[in-house]
C-alpha cells in the first residue's frame, strides 16, 4: 500500500469539513499532542475509521499497522488531566503514545457540512425533492419529499436505514399523519427543537432528554429518536471519500457496535 503525507490527507478532510463549521464547544481535530510532532507522523502508513476510539479500535490499528485513527467523536473532550482520571482512557492514551498512533476527529464540522453523506444515505430509501441545512450555531437538515408520506412509512424507512434497535416516538405521535418533509440532526440533538422553537413538524435525532420529550409533546412535534449509534454511517462515508481520492492508501473501518442492548 502507498503512503501519503499526513498533511495532504488532513488538508483534504479540512476542505470537506472545515474548522469554521465546528461548534464552539467541540474538540475536533488532532487529539494527541504527544504524538503530533513524532517523525512517524509525517506519513500515513494506514488508517482506521471508527465512531469512537476504544481499546479494541487501537488494538486493531496496531494489528494492521495503521498510524492514524479517524473518529467521529473526539477522544479528548475535556482537559487532559481530567480525561486521564478514567483508567481505561489512560490505558488507551498510553498505548497510542507508545505505538505512535494519532487520532483525528471529524465531529460537528462533519455534522454541519453539506459534504457529509447523510442526504445520500437517505436517498437510498426516500424520493427527495430538496435538502437544506438550517441554522447557524446548531445546524440540522430539512428533507423534503416528492410526495406526502405517512409518519409510519417515514419511520419504518428511517429505522431500516440506520439499523435502529431501540426507536422511540413521542406520545403524541400519529402514525397515519402525512408529512411532506422532516427535519433531522443525528446524535444527541433533541435540544434543537427547543432552541429553535420548532413546532408542528416531524423531527428525527439520536437521543433526547426528558424536557425535550415534554417540549415535543406540548408543541405538536412528532419526534423519533433512533439512538446515538445512528451516526455510524460516518465510517463508510469517510472511507469512501478518502479512497475516492487516495485509492492506494490502506483505509479500514472498525465498527464498535451499539453500546447497549435490550434487557429482554
Amino acid at each position: 500500500m502507498t503512503k501519503i503525507k499526513t498533511n495532504v490527507l488532513i488538508n483534504y478532510l479540512n476542505d470537506l469539513f472545515p474548522k469554521y463549521l465546528e461548534a464552539e464547544w467541540d474538540k475536533a481535530g488532532f487529539q494527541l499532542e504527544e504524538v503530533y510532532n513524532m517523525k512517524s507522523q509525517d506519513e500515513i502508513s494506514g488508517i482506521v475509521i471508527c465512531l469512537d476510539v476504544t481499546k479494541d479500535v487501537v488494538d486493531y490499528a496496531i494489528e494492521v499497522n495503521a498510524n492514524l485513527i479517524i473518529s467521529r467523536h473526539p477522544f479528548i473532550f475535556n482537559d487532559i488531566e481530567i480525561e486521564l482520571k478514567n483508567k481505561n482512557k489512560k490505558l488507551i492514551y498510553d498505548l497510542l503514545v507508545e505505538k505512535e498512533i494519532q487520532i483525528f476527529s471529524v465531529h460537528t464540522n462533519y455534522d454541519n457540512s453539506s459534504n457529509q453523506g447523510l442526504v445520500s444515505l437517505l436517498e437510498t430509501q426516500f424520493n427527495i425533492k430538496s435538502s437544506n441545512i438550517i441554522g447557524e450555531n446548531e445546524k440540522y437538515f430539512e428533507i423534503e419529499f416528492l410526495r406526502e408520506m405517512q409518519a409510519s412509512e417515514i419511520t419504518e424507512k428511517l429505522i431500516f436505514i440506520f439499523g435502529s434497535s431501540n426507536p422511540l416516538i413521542t406520545d403524541n405521535f400519529n402514525l397515519e399523519k402525512e408529512f411532506i418533509k422532516f427535519y433531522i440532526a443525528t446524535g444527541s440533538a433533541g435540544n434543537i427543537i427547543k432552541d429553535m422553537n420548532l413546532k408542528d413538524i416531524f423531527y428525527v435525532t439520536g437521543e433526547a432528554k426528558w424536557n425535550e420529550w415534554l417540549y415535543a409533546n406540548q408543541n405538536n412535534v412528532s419526534m423519533l429518536t433512533l439512538g446515538h449509534y445512528m451516526e455510524n454511517y460516518f465510517i463508510d462515508d469517510i472511507q469512501n471519500k478518502i479512497l475516492k481520492t487516495f485509492n492506494e492508501l490502506k483505509v479500514l473501518t472498525f465498527d464498535i457496535k451499539n453500546q447497549f442492548k435490550r434487557f429482554n
